[in-house]
Parts: C-alpha cells; sequence; structure tokens
C-alpha cells in the first residue's frame, strides 16, 4: 500500500490492512488485553509495512502506563551515579521505557519538589537515592499514588512498598579491612564521611547494617573486622570528614598527627580516599613503606596515581541495572512482593597495600 509522504499513518490504516477492529489493533501493538498470538503478528506486520509510529498520549490512555520512569539522584556528577544511571538506562531502554532524570545536589526540598513533579507528569515508576533515611513522606505517599518505588543505594526503612537494591556496605567494608589485617596490620585508621547521628558511637553496638546510610554502614563494616580478628576498636581511630577531598585530607593529617602508631588507613568513599592520598603526600609519607592506604570504590585516578589506589570496587553500573529492573517488576505486578536486593563488592589489590613498616608497633 502507497502513501503520501505528507500522510502519516494512523491506526485505522493499520487496523485495515490488518483487517481487525481498530481497538483489536490498539490493544496488540500496545501488548494490553486478549489479542491471540496470529492476530497480534498480523497488526504488527501491518504497523511496520505502513510505517506507523504509535501515539504515547493514546498508548497511555489505553494501558493506564506512560512507559516511564523518573530517576532522583543526589549528584549526577558524582562517579557512582553516573555510571550507576548507565545501568539504569540500560535496563530502561531494554523494556521500552523512557527516563526523566533530575539531580537534587543532596537537597531534601529539591527532592520532593522533583517526587511532585514526576508524580504530575504520572511516571510509572520512580528510582530514587534519598538524601535521607528518616524524613521520606514525601516517598511514602507514592505508594498511595500508584506508583512503584526502588532506592538505590539508600535505605528509607518507612516506605515499606519500596524496593531497595545496594551492595552489602557491611560486608564489602569488611573486606577492605581484613586485606589489612591479613597483611599484618593492627593500628588501623579510618576516614569516613560524618553523617552519623550523635550518638554515633553507641549505636554502632545495634544497629543493622542494611538500614544505614552507606557510610555508616561502611564504618559498622570496618568496626567488625577488628572485632572479629580480636583487635579493640579505637574511637580515636575514626576520622570523621565531610564529603570533599580538602576535608579528608585534613581528616588524615590530623589522624596522623594524633596517632603516629597507625600502619594503614581505610578511606569509606573515593572522594575521601583522594584526599588521604594528598595527606600522604603533602606529609612526605611513604606508602605503603610507612603508611598503607586503601579505599573504598574504584576510579580510573586510582591507577593513574603511584603507587596504584588498593580498592574495594562496588558495581556501579549492576547497581543501576539492578534498581531499574526492581521497579519494572513492581510495575508489573503491583500487589507483589518487594525486594531487597543486594550485590558484592570485590577487592582489588594494588600497589598501595603492604606489610607494616619494620619497626612501627604492629
Amino acid at each position: 500500500m502507497s502513501r503520501s509522504p505528507l500522510h502519516s499513518a494512523t491506526i485505522i490504516d493499520v487496523a485495515a490492512l490488518a483487517g481487525v477492529s481498530k481497538s483489536t489493533a490498539a490493544r496488540a501493538l500496545a501488548n494490553y488485553g486478549s489479542v491471540s498470538e496470529k492476530t497480534r503478528e498480523r497488526v504488527e506486520r501491518a504497523a511496520k509495512e505502513l510505517g506507523y509510529q504509535p501515539n504515547s498520549l493514546a498508548r497511555s490512555m489505553i494501558t493506564g502506563q506512560t512507559h516511564t520512569l523518573g530517576v532522583v539522584i543526589p549528584d549526577i556528577s558524582s562517579h557512582f551515579f553516573a555510571n550507576a544511571m548507565r545501568g539504569v538506562s540500560t535496563a530502561a531502554r531494554e523494556a521500552g521505557y523512557e527516563l526523566l532524570l533530575s539531580s537534587t545536589e543532596g537537597d531534601l526540598s529539591l527532592e520532593r519538589r522533583a517526587i511532585e513533579l514526576l508524580a504530575a507528569k504520572r511516571v510509572d515508576g520512580i528510582i530514587v537515592a534519598p538524601v535521607s533515611t528518616e524524613e521520606t513522606a514525601h516517598l511514602e505517599r507514592l505508594e498511595n499514588q500508584g506508583i512503584a518505588v526502588a532506592l538505590l543505594d539508600r535505605p528509607a526503612p518507612q516506605v515499606k512498598s519500596a524496593s531497595y537494591v545496594s551492595v552489602d556496605h557491611v560486608a564489602a567494608s569488611s573486606m577492605a579491612v581484613n586485606h589489612l589485617i591479613d597483611l599484618g596490620h593492627r593500628h588501623i585508621g579510618i576516614v569516613t564521611e560524618a553523617v552519623m547521628p550523635p550518638d554515633w558511637q553507641e549505636s554502632l553496638d545495634t544497629a543493622d547494617g542494611t538500614l544505614l546510610r552507606p557510610s555508616a554502614a561502611r564504618l559498622v563494616g570496618y568496626r567488625d573486622a577488628l572485632r572479629s580478628a580480636g583487635i579493640r576498636y579505637r574511637d580515636e581511630y575514626v576520622a570523621l570528614s565531610a564529603y570533599a577531598k580538602t576535608s579528608a585530607r585534613a581528616a588524615t593529617e590530623r589522624l596522623l598527627r594524633q596517632n603516629p602508631q597507625l600502619t594503614a588507613i581505610y578511606c569509606t568513599d573515593s572522594e575521601l580516599s583522594a584526599g588521604s592520598f594528598a595527606a600522604l603526600q603533602d606529609m612526605n609519607v611513604a606508602c605503603p613503606k610507612e603508611i598503607s592506604l586503601i579505599g573504598f570504590d574504584d576510579q580510573d585516578w586510582a591507577t593513574l596515581v603511584r603507587p596504584r589506589l588498593t580498592v574495594v570496587e562496588q558495581p556501579n553500573y549492576q547497581l543501576g541495572m539492578a534498581a531499574a529492573e526492581e521497579a519494572l517488576a513492581a510495575i508489573a505486578d503491583p500487589e507483589g512482593h518487594r525486594r531487597r536486593r543486594t550485590l558484592n563488592g570485590r577487592l582489588i589489590v594494588r600497589d598501595s597495600t603492604g606489610r607494616p613498616r619494620s619497626g612501627r608497633p604492629a
């Protein structure tokens, strides 16, 4: 059937060529309702022959879905979230979904606004790395709106209907510290984010690592590894830092000056690792001869510096894919069970870790 280049094929044209009603053609192309496989194939052939482009608004009116996912993350420039977004995009594209992305810069008010706007646009699901684990009323409301929610990397225990995808931060952190312990280190400092509650030292004893922010869960992993090896956990070996290289550099310098017996440092984030690495250079501390250094998460710079940095790598891309898959599963089965999906980290041993320096206390 020839068509004028100025005339776009309509669903009526497809139905006529396939020999079915307009409603049957619409259901077949939207994969919705009761249509035999033979009829579906005939309609799809007709649509392909005519070059038919479906009207997304009309399709959403038929199915009640927009085939759109919203994604709300705190920092699109972050190495972790940039790679996770690649995974989200891959899974969404393979499922025929489009994405609407919002970066909140870690601002809770911007997150609330982004969630409101995405809900108003009638997205089918939202993937979110929440700014707060407690202030989540705006996420809890999504259940009543029929919007599927998948939490990426950060928990929100009050959002009962949401799936949660993350690395096992406690186990991955313990892996990093156990590597140092296996090398013979006993005086191991840690540089971690200052996002703990005021009573964080006491709360570690009763903390459920799966319900903590990543930085807090990694601190639990550090503590657990020490205790399992019979090494005393010392508050003075914990340096809290803002999420910035300059802050981590200053925190590392203070940690080493106040605790000269340290032989190793573990950093719970790549940004903090970069600051600690710079501090060792500024202080002319040989790594790993005097201080071993291990970081959490892997970035390109970790293989460009000398010594190359030993790290625990987290599967950022796979985390993004898993979060999208959970959101899509919840869309397909709104009443189904929500899952807690945990991926594993991987130790990558490079040059920045070694045995404690001879003459320093082990």
